[in-house]
């Protein structure tokens, strides 16, 4: 099996994976701010080119993880933002994870379209969005980034960071959009999902909950996101490591 996932960087300082899945049309180059900030071996998979069903993607994603196979499971953190979080999840739940890996999604929700609670994005948008994809790609990426930023009292630069993330107009991108009628993810005992004020595109909360003092549905690259989830994420690096010193330590 091909392996999706790509080395991006290696900060000195620490063997833990951070595996990185970016939201919708994005590539990883929208968590460039946060390599050199955690030590550790950071990969990131571009789905995109993924021409295969949604639970079929997070399948391989989950078999091809790397630092786990052939008896060797070395610790890691998921961090998937909106769609990446979702596959993430899937992945999660259809293979058994490694007691040493921890999930983190950005902005996820527990599934993307409308739930009962009127969360979500209501179907007839997402297929006026759909339609609107085919038609006229160019202006509905654009549209869709700013969504994304709505809300943050840092939208033009927040907007400014995303395109300069985003992939370009591809056929790809139809297929992908596809896997946004995901249905309800199940939670994981080993996850945080945070999710910021003011998201233009109300996800659906899946537990265990934690609100950012970021806003938008890119909160984490606003100024006080990024502060508060690198906090976090060096809290669970620690964590992970201490459990797998426990862990080679039993006979």
């Amino acid at each position: 099996m091909t392996s999706p996932w790509q080395k991006i960087r290696t900060t000195p300082g620490s063997d833990l994976n951070w595996l990185w899945l970016p939201g919708w049309s994005f590539s990883a180059d929208v968590f460039e701010t946060f390599y050199d900030e955690l030590p550790g071996h950071h990969w990131a998979a571009d789905y995109l080119n993924c021409a295969v069903s949604f639970e079929t993607a997070a399948a391989s994603l989950a078999a091809t993880a790397p630092g786990t196979g052939d008896g060797v499971n070395l610790p890691a953190i998921w961090i998937g933002w909106s769609l990446g979080g979702a596959l993430a999840a899937k992945a999660f739940s259809a293979t058994p994870a490694p007691r040493n890996h921890f999930l983190v999604t950005l902005a996820t929700g527990q599934r993307f379209l409308s739930d009962k609670t009127g969360n979500g994005m209501p179907t007839e948008d997402f297929e006026a969005f759909s339609q609107s994809l085919t038609s006229n790609a160019e202006t509905t990426l654009k549209r869709f980034t700013g969504l994304c930023a709505q809300g943050s009292s840092e939208a033009r630069s927040l907007m400014k960071q995303l395109k300069s993330s985003q992939h370009p107009v591809r056929s790809e991108l139809n297929h992908t959009l596809e896997w946004l009628r995901y249905e309800d993810l199940l939670p994981s005992l080993r996850s945080l999902h945070l999710y910021g004020h003011a998201d233009a595109l109300k996800p659906s909360q899946m537990p265990p909950v934690e609100l950012s003092p970021g806003e938008s549905h890119a909160f984490f690259l606003t100024t006080e996101g990024k502060h508060h989830i690198l906090e976090r994420l060096h809290q669970l690096a620690e964590q992970l490591q201490h459990e797998s010193a426990k862990q080679e330590k039993m006979p």
